[in-house]
């Protein structure tokens, strides 16, 4: 003869209810909705599918817990999400509702969000279209999206003003070398910041000709 499932406490906090269930060993935790939908109450027994049903809308509510807290901690892309929440170990299903369910109010929008973090990329580590097309996958943003948004923030920029913004950050370092040292650091950096060797030279040239002009006390 079966067990019966049995519901034994019930336990109420804030907007979610901890379940104690006779068969599992451990708590089921699910919304208030849930409970009254299903009409839950201390001592009723339960079958075998409802119990699915609330483990199911146990996992769904902890999965929409989760992205909510890395949401309100800072904007994310929608492969970060999901590669986050799968990190939880969340089952593709329950991933797949919430990215639809912030992706429908508008709070997962790849679009807007490559936009905005290559916009700060630019203002604060001014880089060239490579280096920022990478950026942005390695955020999982797709790469045509990736390549479509370097292209518009790009489009009214000069390159070559770019390179020598970005060598202007480190140029208090490389300027106590040897030329011939802090030309090569220079070449270097801004090559990994993907900016074209033309670029690289003309930032150079650039910043060491202002550093000649200032007179010297």
């Amino acid at each position: 003869m079966e067990e019966n499932i049995r519901i034994l406490k019930l336990r109420r906090s804030a907007s979610e209810v901890t379940l104690m269930i006779s068969t599992l060993d451990g708590p089921v935790v699910v919304p208030e909705l849930v409970v009254h939908r299903y009409r839950l109450k201390e001592g009723i027994v339960i079958t075998p599918s409802q119990l699915k049903i609330l483990r199911s809308e146990s996992e769904l509510f902890r999965c929409d817990q989760t992205a909510a807290r890395m949401l309100a901690a800072r904007e994310h892309s929608v492969g970060e999400i999901r590669a986050k929440l799968s990190g939880k170990r969340f089952s593709p299903k329950m991933i797949q509702q919430i990215v639809k369910k912030y992706k429908d109010q508008g709070i997962l929008d790849d679009a807007h969000f490559a936009h905005r973090y290559g916009q700060n990329l630019l203002s604060q580590r001014p880089c060239g279209r490579p280096y920022l097309v990478a950026s942005l996958r390695r955020k999982l943003i797709d790469r045509s999206l990736a390549e479509q948004t370097a292209e518009a923030l790009l489009a009214g920029e000069d390159e070559k003003e770019l390179a020598a913004a970005a060598l202007a950050k480190k140029w208090g370092e490389y300027r106590q070398f040897e030329l011939e040292a802090a030309k090569r650091k220079s070449y270097n950096y801004l090559a990994r910041r993907g900016f074209s060797y033309e670029a690289a030279k003309r930032a150079f040239e650039q910043l060491q000709r202002r550093q000649t002009e200032v007179p010297k006390n």
